[in-house]
């Protein structure tokens, strides 16, 4: 019982983590330099984060996380196919709350605060995200101040109760969690001939994105034990792990 309960825990935080093999994957460094005290100074390199206030209403009991995956593939995924090249590390955030800041989608990367002001400026006028908001899906849209670039360390975002080792190398394996979920929402698309297209209404796209979002949680749970969860145990030596309960 101890070991199926500790099976679960495990399963519950690696899915918090995420939320989160495809034919077109994104292209994305397996590596990155470490940057130097020098480089930040001259580059000014920093985490900067864009994120998306989405709109819970009071009346509806659990907020609809497909909103997140609709945001991610048709507006974030041309900005970053654009510039994946020019970060050193990306990643999503999923959050939802009844709390502040609610239900928010966030796509935060490393790079110069030259790029980051050309990302934004993209994601800011991305037709899509017009069309979003017009639709009543998204609240409003927050990102970093560009002329102050203050979240320089690697490990900024970073949970601080981590290990100084975790924090450092985990935007590694988080930026690797994300790729894998942004290119199962692209694969799942292409499988099942998806319409999903910008000349559909965003309602009828949210529906598209619903069911694919059912066909992830599926694959979740019924291969993510053994694919995710297995293979993460076999790359660690298959060392025992202490689960907190």
């Amino acid at each position: 019982m101890r070991g199926v309960l500790a099976r679960l825990l495990l399963i519950a935080a690696l899915l918090l983590l995420a939320a989160c093999t495809t034919s077109k994957p994104l292209p994305e460094p397996y590596y990155s330099v470490p940057v130097t005290n020098a480089s930040l100074q001259k580059d000014e390199m920093s985490w900067w984060v864009y994120r998306y206030r989405v709109n819970w209403p009071e009346e509806m009991e659990k907020p609809d996380f497909s909103i997140d995956l609709l945001l991610a593939d048709s507006i974030v995924k041309p900005v970053l196919e654009k510039y994946s090249s020019r970060l050193s590390w990306w990643r999503f955030h999923r959050r939802a709350a009844r709390k502040p800041p609610g239900h928010q989608f966030s796509f935060l990367f490393f790079s110069s605060r030259e790029t980051a002001r050309e990302v934004i400026r993209e994601l800011d006028n991305s037709p899509q995200l017009a069309a979003v908001k017009q639709a009543g899906l998204i609240k409003k849209t927050i990102s970093s101040d560009t002329d102050k670039p203050t979240m320089t360390a690697l490990e900024a975002y970073s949970d601080p109760s981590w290990s100084p080792e975790i924090q450092r190398t985990w935007p590694t394996f988080i930026m690797g969690v994300s790729a894998f979920w942004l290119s199962l929402i692209d694969d799942i698309k292409s499988a099942d001939s998806s319409s999903i297209g910008d000349d559909n209404s965003v309602t009828d796209q949210l529906e598209e994105y619903r069911q694919v979002d059912r066909e992830i949680a599926e694959l979740w749970e019924k291969e993510g034990q053994h694919s995710l969860l297995h293979h993460l145990g076999a790359m660690f030596g298959y060392k025992s792990m202490l689960i907190r309960w």
